[in-house]
């Protein structure tokens, strides 16, 4: 159904509450026109006024005098014996009738004053029994009568207006047809990881690389994160020997852990099937492997949307990876995770190259780009705060593997929450997985390092900041640069907060949020350091 304007929406509530009245005083007509009512028409003490009801209540009557017959008769054989005490059964009576003309004058001032007279034989009792089975009968004739000829609510004029408002903006869902077939998932537990990792990988063949460090730490209660190292040789189709390589991933997940790991379990594999089997340059099997694995994880996360859990829809993980094979270096990304390249300049300075592009609706280029994709989605990009960006006012990232409900029209019903829903149009999907590569021949152009790190740390500190203090680290002799860096990441946010990294760092998991995000990174190097290679020149 499509979104009524306003005026059309006004126009509709006044015919609502029109109708209503012409029904009340059509009501009051019928009941003015029966001679045998035991109702005087009066005002009483506002302590005496009844409160205001609707067409419900004549609904209620209605329904009432139909069950009348068996407690009329039954009144009868009582009374052929003894002589009950009638006066509670008519005052009953008396007042259904009361409230269905109180309804009535919904519009005026006035309302019905109730006249109970004291009865002692049976015949008065089954006369006011018969009068108000008129009554009653005449009132539900009128109500099926205006009933034929247009629909009345069941439950109050307020709560019928709501309903019929909330029916005129509720965009309409259609379900998409989606042949999930019996596909029987594979069990693939989520492997959490400690709040802190870090590693030292010396390279055993300097022709790839150096040497490679990595360190993760956590803030939420779980860490979001993941870092990712292979080494490893393969046999392209077409040869007969073993190609080296080496590959290693920075994965940012968010609203839980189920897409980050399954990232990390399924991508280096995708891509390595590729490899393999396939006769393709190596930027093609990179962004093939990003495909499958987004389709697997969608597709299994539609199952378990299926089977009743929604939390899958939900998840999402930016990505950004680096492969060396063959003497170059690929270095893939899709979201807001972000690699950096330093290298010596002729003059001997550290110059640094952002080679990834930040896949984030705070970045302009991103909201151009969804605001030309779906001009007809007024809410596409959504400021919440100052400054800060989100798609459909739920997402940051603009690409990023997972995030079904972002990119399924299909799992926005029950049982997803209504405050995760997405209303739009769905003509494609608000977000995408396909990665930005960027490749470099390491024959003609030999970088120092590559730093991957994701949002945690280039949120705080500068691309020129992170080269100074990683090519300090270098000439120190620090083995773990990363961890080095993260704790200069730590040392910089205390700061902010009058603190000291000590004392962020006693901080539980979960508590952490409150400061900063989860912090991952990995430096890949390809030389030694400066300082060295200077002193063994010397």
């Amino acid at each position: 159904m499509s979104m009524l304007s306003y005026s059309r929406r006004h126009r509709s509530l006044l015919w609502y509450r029109s109708a209503q009245r012409a029904l009340a005083r059509r009501q009051q007509r019928q009941l003015q026109q029966q001679p045998q009512t035991r109702i005087k028409r009066a005002s009483i003490p506002s302590r005496m006024l009844a409160k205001p009801t609707t067409s419900s209540a004549v609904v209620a009557l209605a329904k009432q005098a139909r069950s009348m017959d068996s407690l009329s008769n039954t009144t009868a054989i009582h009374s052929a014996t003894t002589a009950p005490d009638a006066s509670s059964l008519v005052g009953a009576v008396s007042a259904l009738t009361a409230t269905a003309v109180s309804s009535s004058e919904d519009s005026t001032n006035t309302t019905a004053a109730l006249v109970t007279p004291q009865i002692s034989q049976p015949a008065d009792t089954m006369m006011a029994m018969d009068s108000a089975k008129e009554v009653t009968s005449a009132i539900s004739l009128e109500q099926s009568a205006n009933r034929s000829d247009k629909p009345q609510p069941q439950g109050s004029s307020w709560s019928a207006m709501l309903i019929a408002l909330f029916a005129m903006i509720q965009p309409e869902w259609t379900k998409e047809k989606l042949e999930l077939g019996e596909i029987p998932l594979e069990d693939i537990p989520i492997t959490s990881v400690p709040p802190q990792v870090s590693e030292v990988l010396p390279s055993r063949d300097i022709a790839l690389f150096w040497r490679y460090d990595m360190d993760s730490y956590a803030a939420n209660r779980k860490n979001e994160d993941r870092s990712q190292y292979v080494l490893d040789s393969i046999v392209r189709p077409g040869r007969c020997t073993e190609t080296p390589l080496f590959f290693c991933g920075c994965y940012d997940g968010h609203g839980g852990e189920e897409a980050v790991d399954y990232v990390q379990k399924k991508l280096y594999d995708n891509i390595r099937a590729h490899l393999t089997k396939n006769d393709e340059p190596v930027a093609h099997s990179i962004i093939m492997g990003f495909k499958d694995t987004e389709e697997e994880f969608k597709r299994r996360s539609q199952v378990k949307f299926e089977q009743g859990s929604w939390s899958s829809c939900s998840v999402g993980a930016c990505a950004v990876m680096a492969l060396i094979i063959e003497k170059k270096l690929y270095v893939a990304s899709c979201g807001d995770c972000r690699a950096i390249m330093a290298y010596r300049e002729s003059d001997g300075t550290l110059s640094v190259e952002q080679i990834t592009f930040d896949h984030s609706a705070n970045e302009e280029r991103e909201q151009h780009r969804l605001r030309a994709l779906y001009p007809e989605d007024y809410d596409i990009i959504c400021e919440i705060g100052q400054k800060n960006f989100y798609v459909k006012g739920r997402l940051q990232p603009t690409r990023s593997i997972g995030d079904t409900y972002m990119k399924v029209k299909d799992v926005n019903r029950y049982p997803m929450p209504r405050g995760l829903r997405i209303r739009g149009s769905f003509r494609r999907p608000y977000i995408s997985a396909v990665p930005d590569i960027f490749q470099v021949d390491l024959q003609n152009r030999k970088p120092e390092f590559v730093v991957l790190g994701s949002d945690g740390l280039f949120g705080e500190l500068k691309n020129e900041e992170i080269v100074q203090l990683v090519d300090q680290f270098r000439d120190q002799g620090v083995q773990n640069v990363s961890q080095a860096l993260r704790e200069a990441v730590l040392e910089r946010i205390a700061e902010i907060y009058g603190t000291s990294a000590a004392d962020l760092e006693n901080v539980l998991p979960g508590h952490r949020r409150d400061y900063h995000d989860d912090i991952t990174i990995d430096v890949l190097h390809f030389t030694p350091p400066h300082a060295s290679t200077q002193a063994m020149a010397a």
